[in-house]
């Protein structure tokens, strides 16, 4: 059987853990669908991962802004 293990991580936004698989090439942040200026928001206020929550409001937010 072949377990891949998934790093635990801290949001930087909100302090949950979670779980990430970007290491193993799998993470549930490759769905998720962010405008340019989400990415750069993301880039300029956080240094590492966001939580699934936290990256899926702020996705939404742009969106919103879109509409």
């Amino acid at each position: 059987m072949n377990l891949t293990k998934l790093d635990k991580l801290t949001c930087e936004s909100c302090g949950k853990e979670f779980s990430c698989g970007a290491k193993v090439g799998k993470c549930w942040c490759f769905e998720v669908e962010l405008k340019n200026e989400a990415l750069a928001q993301l880039r300029e206020n956080f240094k590492n991962c966001l939580c699934e929550n936290c990256l899926e409001n702020l996705a939404a937010n742009y969106t919103k802004n879109d509409e």
